[in-house]
């Protein structure tokens, strides 16, 4: 489940020098539970950087990387002859891993790859040239869990970008810790049996990244979460991890404080909806916990951020 593996953000991972210390290598990538899309996404966004498909062992992001910004660049290479150089209405074809990319392009285009375990078998081979074998059990005797990007990089990236892709690994990844299975779904009951009890509005809660429409979630429910998770990590980690006003991620161009952020939250986006929830603190030295959704507006998000902002602004300055 680990999302990291040959990721181009990643560069750091010890997993592809700890893997070639052995010659032989065995993989088993059958022990996924979770369909490739989560519940309720766009089917026909499957070409989009946004909706990589989940997987169980996922390799360089789940996308192919096309660039014609100095020479034209494909990675992974294995891709190299799957790239059309024409314009098309769609980046990728819808059941097959041919690629559009024109030759008059001049920008770097992220596109979601098909995968199934020999695909994932062959990337992987060639990245290490070594050869993997697949199998459908693991052997049997005492098991070692090998880690590689730190946690709080993974996070950082995830939260400042807004990674779908990573949220939707990571709790993934998260159910490998309850079971010998990767399932989202043992995952998201264990949290809200044992984590969020204390919800007063139960959610509907159905993937990792918020892609979903049929996610249900109050405005109470976050401030309670994260309420627990302000009293949970120091706050200067957990403030790193966040997008901070006028400065990182999303929030780079809105929320700026005079002299320095005073707005650290996360936002979420989709069609007709902006939402944004956070930390704000005020001149008089408190910290407000704070959960602000707008949903099925047709005006420029742009105005619904305005307004926000100036919202922000007085509640800073007020209390």
């Amino acid at each position: 489940g680990d999302p990291t593996l040959l990721h181009p953000y990643f560069e750091n991972s010890s997993i592809p020098s700890f893997l070639n210390n052995y010659n032989h290598i065995k993989l088993m990538a059958n022990n996924l539970q979770d369909g490739k899309f989560g519940p309720g996404w766009a089917w026909d966004d499957y070409d989009y950087y946004y909706q990589p498909e989940k997987a169980s062992f996922p390799l360089y992001g789940n996308v192919v990387t096309m660039s014609h910004t100095a020479t034209p660049t494909i990675s992974p290479l294995y891709f190299k002859d799957s790239v059309v150089p024409i314009s098309f209405a769609k980046n990728r074809a819808e059941s097959t891993n041919t690629f559009y990319f024109a030759s008059s392009r001049k920008d770097t285009l992220e596109v979601p790859f098909k995968t199934d375990s020999s695909l994932t078998r062959e990337l992987l081979s060639n990245a290490l040239q070594k050869d993997i074998v697949l199998i459908s059990r693991m052997p049997e005797g005492a098991l070692e869990t090998k880690y590689s990007v730190p946690t709080d990089t993974v996070l950082k990236r995830m939260m400042q970008e807004s990674d779908n892709f990573l949220a939707e690994q990571l709790l993934i990844l998260s159910s490998s810790t309850l079971s010998d299975t990767l399932n989202s779904e043992k995952a998201q009951e264990y949290v809200l049996e044992n984590l969020l009890s204390g919800l007063k509005q139960p959610p509907r809660w159905v993937d990792g990244s918020g892609l979903s429409r049929f996610n249900l979630f109050t405005p109470e429910s976050l401030v309670h979460l994260l309420q627990k998770m302000y009293a949970a990590v120091p706050r200067v980690r957990l403030f790193n991890i966040f997008p901070a006003g006028g400065e990182s991620g999303t929030l780079k161009s809105w929320y700026a404080g005079s002299t320095e952020p005073y707005i650290y939250a996360k936002s979420g986006s989709l069609g007709n909806v902006y939402c944004l929830s956070g930390y704000l603190l005020t001149r008089s030295g408190k910290t407000l916990v704070f959960s602000f959704m707008n949903n099925h507006f047709q005006a420029p998000s742009a105005d619904v951020k305005g307004r926000m902002e100036a919202i922000f602004e007085r509640i800073r300055d007020t209390y």
